[in-house]
């Protein structure tokens, strides 16, 4: 599921974060980022979904393509998973994936360029990548940012922000076809907390408020086709001075004979 989005040695982390998916304040956010993929990837169509994340969750169920996969960078962690891989240099050829589904790999990647440019490569001309990322400008990303070092979660997280992804998208050529966000709950596991915001959420999911703690970005990779531009050969016009002079007459500068000249 992943590849490089965290260091090969970094296993705690990732079984960290995989854990706090199942605390109480995890399986809120993982509902609300399952509904928006489902809704998102049930309308994208093709034969080959690939997913790279960083915990151990499949979120690629309700897909209707038939070949789905998910790699991990880790020996320790193959239960559910289709190969050990690294997202710096997924090991497939260009042009073979449908479909590359990122859940929170940009978050914790390393080279977050890399990765964008192998998932780029990898996608077939007009293929789809849908992205879920943390969102900076929220609840959650102030929490993050304030808490360096605390156990929490997100820990460590390179939040990227909607729209500098989107730029980045841009620039690789790629159509930005959604923009959703979700959970906008306060980041604290109190059951209380989130029952009372509840509401809250509902109104900001209906107009799509941008300060969810997360997001989900729909891109389509752009196909620009090459048509050959055929010259056509101007034709030169023919000057005058270059003609060919017509041949002389077989009577042309001969004398005429006295008889003929007798008759003129």
């Amino acid at each position: 599921m992943l590849a490089s989005a965290l260091p090969v040695h970094d296993l705690a982390a990732y079984q960290a974060l995989t854990a706090w998916y199942q605390t109480p304040l995890g399986q809120h956010l993982l509902q609300r980022e399952q509904q928006l993929l489902d809704e998102l990837l049930q309308r994208r169509f093709g034969y080959h979904l690939l997913q790279l994340g960083c915990s151990a969750l499949q979120l690629y169920e309700q897909s209707p393509m038939g070949h789905k996969f998910a790699f991990t960078p880790f020996p320790q962690q193959t239960t559910g998973f289709h190969a050990i891989a690294d997202a710096d240099a997924l090991p497939l050829a260009a042009d073979s994936v449908d479909c590359v589904l990122l859940h929170h790999a940009l978050d914790f990647t390393v080279d977050q360029h890399q990765l964008l440019r192998e998932v780029t490569r990898v996608l077939i001309p007009g293929g789809h990548v849908v992205i879920v990322g943390f969102n900076p400008f929220s609840s959650w990303g102030l929490r993050s940012k304030l808490s360096r070092g605390s156990h929490k979660q997100p820990r460590r997280a390179r939040m990227l922000s909607s729209s500098r992804l989107s730029d980045w998208l841009k620039l690789l050529e790629f159509h930005i076809d959604e923009l959703r966000y979700c959970e906008y709950a306060l980041p604290w596991s109190a059951p209380t907390t989130l029952r009372y915001t509840r509401a809250i959420d509902k109104w900001a999911a209906r107009i799509n408020w941008p300060t969810g703690a997360a997001y989900v970005i729909a891109a389509r990779k752009q196909v620009v086709p090459l048509i050959p531009i055929q010259r056509q050969r101007r034709r030169s016009p023919v000057s005058a001075l270059t003609m060919p002079l017509p041949k002389p007459s077989a009577t042309r500068g001969q004398q005429l004979p006295d008889a003929a000249r007798e008759q003129s």
